[in-house]
């Protein structure tokens, strides 16, 4: 089963700008740019763009973003297309805000075998998601997610039924405003958001089937369950690459880059001589050994805003930013279970200044604190200047079989 603080870990900093950080990372492997050549045009690419956001949230910095059409199964002409809908390699399947989807799709709802509405809670480091499990199909590009199950965050037929061992763990987050996206796209190396566990126990703070007056946690079906919508794509299905521009250590105003589908299926995806660094298949982690430490829950994250690990001697300001006097440059081992080893340099700079100009939407030197005292988290300025990928667990590709990341 896939840790319930994992989601959070991969999505709180994302999500909130207040509460996250960054930081800057370039490889020093030759191997790291993989022979991807993707266009908008191809039907596999779809374009990333990286501004300040859905008015509704505020600004936001280091969220990169894409638009998604969602179409009614039972009428397939039926679709509206959501933009600002967060690309996150750490975490699993489609979850829109309530509030920006058209009432004319008529969605249906998942139930049980007694007819209960099938609805979730999905946790962050900060707060949680709550709302029902509805069926889509899924379009981006060229590709389609037939009967995807598709969480919707906030919907006010269920906002009054939220668990307190959901409610419990924070704030609610189910409006743009407070999610900071219309909605998440988690493409990470699992097919599942939950995953076995969920399928053969009835865990508190995952899944739950809801009458009109109460809601109780429930075991679930893997094919009932948030799905990785990759992996229901007729072609292209093994994984994703991000492909993000280098940006000034000033920041930039605007980022344009692609997310390609699928790993070896076509000439613009192949994996040429990217680097394999294969993940533990329970909790998709690697390893980062910094200064001296290793770290064990280590991911590759384009959902969060920055680099998150813990220093203590890098000077601190609000909400766990760091804020040296002078901007670091440092190093760290990114190490595969396949034993595969790599250096990565990175910079930190300081969030005060880096900040300032409201009109800077991507930074690559924004780092903070680690709520995980085993967790590396490398976040969105890792992605800039490199292709990044995820193959999903059991797909199989010239780099090997899934989970893995490669850059």
């Amino acid at each position: 089963m896939r840790k319930p603080d994992i989601l959070g870990l991969l999505m709180a900093c994302a999500l909130l700008l207040a509460g996250c950080g960054g930081g800057s990372a370039s490889s020093s492997n030759t191997s790291s740019s993989g022979t991807t050549t993707s266009s908008s045009s191809d039907t596999n690419v779809q374009t990333i763009v990286i501004d300040s956001g859905p008015s509704e949230a505020g600004g936001t910095v280091n969220e990169p973003f894409v638009s998604v059409t969602i179409c009614a199964p039972s009428n397939p002409s039926n679709c509206q297309t959501i933009d600002h809908v967060l690309v996150d390699t750490g975490s699993y399947g489609l979850r829109i805000i309530s509030s920006v989807l058209s009432s004319s799709l008529a969605l249906p709802q998942q139930t049980d075998v007694n007819g209960n509405a099938i609805v979730e809670c999905t946790m962050f480091a900060d707060g949680y998601s709550w709302g029902p499990i509805k069926t889509v199909n899924m379009q981006i590009a060229g590709e389609t997610a037939s009967a995807l199950p598709m969480q919707v965050i906030g919907d006010p037929t269920y906002n009054s039924l939220v668990p307190t061992n959901c409610s419990g763990t924070g704030v609610a987050e189910n409006s743009v405003a407070t999610f900071g996206a219309n909605g998440v796209l988690g493409v990470g190396p699992f097919a599942q958001d939950c995953g076995a566990g969920c399928a053969q126990n009835a865990d508190p703070g995952w899944y739950y089937a809801c009458n009109s007056s109460s809601c109780q946690s429930t075991a679930i079906s893997l094919a009932q369950q948030v799905q990785n919508p990759i992996t229901l794509f007729a072609t292209d299905n093994n994984g994703v690459i991000i492909g993000l521009p280098s940006i000034s250590v000033s920041g930039a105003t605007s980022v344009s880059g692609t997310m390609t589908f699928g790993v070896g299926t076509q000439s613009n995806n192949g994996l040429g001589s990217a680097r394999v660094y294969t993940l533990d298949p329970s909790t998709g982690y690697f390893k980062t050994k910094y200064n001296g430490v290793t770290y064990p829950d280590s991911l590759l994250d384009s959902g969060s805003n920055g680099l998150f690990f813990n220093d203590s001697t890098i000077a601190q300001c609000s909400g766990g930013w760091y804020c040296p006097a002078s901007t670091l440059n440092l190093s760290a081992d990114h190490i595969g279970l396949n034993g595969t080893s790599g250096t990565v340099s990175f910079s930190v700079g300081n969030e005060n200044v880096l900040l300032n100009n409201a009109s800077i939407v991507a930074s690559s030197l924004l780092a903070g604190t680690n709520g995980d005292a085993s967790g590396f988290d490398w976040g969105l300025p890792f992605f800039f200047g490199r292709n990044v990928y995820t193959v999903i667990e059991g797909k199989s590709t010239a780099g090997g079989v899934g989970p893995y990341a490669a850059y």
